[in-house]
């Protein structure tokens, strides 16, 4: 009945009273704020925890020190003198392999000793154990939905001495040392879910899983995986070369510098291109098919509980991040959205009956991987209510198919 007066109010030129009417009626059936509902549904993108590595450096007598993010090769790297010794780390992620990779060197032998230890997210329960006598392996479970997540990491040194004790790893008087990482959760996405199947959700075991990612990783050792890395990731970042004449810039200058020097009005069309170019990579880095679609915040995210859940956004957001991934020749990126996309397509068929009494699907401003397609349950229509989210999100099909 509302739904007739709303339309027949917008017919009328009355957008105060359809305004008012489905701010009246067309909220509430979702929840967003955790003070909006008990037990809280929505949830949150969180961390896995966090990582310490601790080296026993003081910045006495530090200099030189540099931290490089390769867009050609998607490798971080962190560089400093200390005493005179050159010291390096080196990080990368094996799409291939599921493993992120940490080599610690010096140009000088013994001088690695390294404490490394994992805190787990405070929002879940885990438990901890010893994995051989040179890795750990973490267990756990969200306690807001009960996610199964494992994560592992193993050791590997040249000279030294190397022992997992305890909560940690210590690496004593060692020349080289390469951490392997594994991690995984129990979600599974499906695209017909049964809500009234509490498992509709749940797949693999992580524990599982992380132990044959990380076999895998053992077996290939640190330079079969980075080979691994490269020819994936080269495969797709290598497909475009991005010029802007004339080629006018500052490459030797740390980025902050060159950023400030930017906006001050100095001409550098190789900070431009490097900006086109760190854009891919993060698209390449964050949305691979088989995983989640990049959400507001990125991989990156570093709080257990970030700005608007680091939830899909609708309402232009998720659009945003896809936008490029076509025209800059990065086709392969878009899976993750379309699988995200199909996901929400039978709970959003509810919706659109629920809402509209309409055939099809359809969401609305958020949505989540377990099926939410509803409004949020804030008064303000102004934003919350976007019923045309449905077919947005079928044009990045559309043009994908295109």
């Amino acid at each position: 009945g509302v739904l007739k007066e709303i339309r027949q109010a917008f017919l009328d030129g009355d957008s105060k009273k359809a305004g008012y009417l489905t701010q009246e009626s067309f909220n509430g059936l979702g929840a967003y704020e955790e003070k909006d509902e008990t037990p809280f549904r929505f949830g949150a993108f969180t961390t896995m925890g966090e990582l310490y590595v601790e080296t026993g450096l003081s910045e006495i007598n530090m200099s030189n020190y540099r931290r490089i993010l390769s867009l050609d090769s998607a490798m971080a790297v962190v560089q400093f003198y200390k005493d005179g010794i050159r010291y390096q780390r080196k990080y990368f992620i094996s799409y291939p392999d599921s493993v992120m990779v940490m080599k610690f060197t010096a140009d000088k032998g013994g001088k690695q000793n390294l404490v490394l230890s994992y805190c787990p997210n405070n929002e879940a329960k885990s438990h901890l154990e010893a994995d051989g006598n040179d890795g750990l392996v973490y267990t756990g479970v969200l306690n807001n939905n009960g996610m199964k997540f494992a994560f592992r990491i193993k050791a590997i040194h040249k000279g030294g001495t190397l022992k997992a004790e305890n909560d940690r790893i210590i690496v004593k008087d060692a020349d080289e040392v390469v951490f392997l990482l594994t991690a995984d959760t129990d979600y599974k996405m499906n695209f017909a879910p049964d809500f009234k199947d509490p498992k509709a959700y749940v797949g693999n075991d992580p524990s599982q899983t992380t132990l044959a990612m990380m076999d895998n990783a053992l077996k290939k050792g640190y330079d079969e995986l980075y080979r691994n890395h490269e020819a994936d990731y080269t495969a797709l970042f290598n497909r475009v070369r991005f010029e802007i004449n004339p080629e006018i810039g500052t490459p030797n200058l740390p980025t902050y510098k060159r950023l400030a020097s930017y906006k001050k009005g100095v001409p550098d069309y190789q900070l431009e291109q490097l900006y086109y170019q760190f854009g891919r990579y993060l698209l390449i880095a964050s949305s691979r098919p088989g995983n989640m679609p990049a959400n507001l915040q990125g991989l990156w995210h570093n709080n257990t509980d970030g700005p608007w859940r680091v939830d899909y956004h609708n309402n232009i957001n998720i659009q945003m991040n896809y936008w490029p991934a076509c025209p800059t020749n990065l086709s392969e990126c878009t899976w993750p959205l379309i699988d995200f996309i199909c996901s929400l397509v039978k709970p959003g068929e509810k919706t659109a009956q629920a809402y509209f009494n309409a055939r099809g699907w359809t969401a609305s401003i958020s949505a989540n991987i377990f099926g939410f397609t509803a409004p949020l349950s804030s008064k303000s229509m102004a934003w919350n209510l976007n019923p045309t989210v449905g077919p947005w999100l079928a044009t990045h099909i559309w043009e994908y198919y295109d």
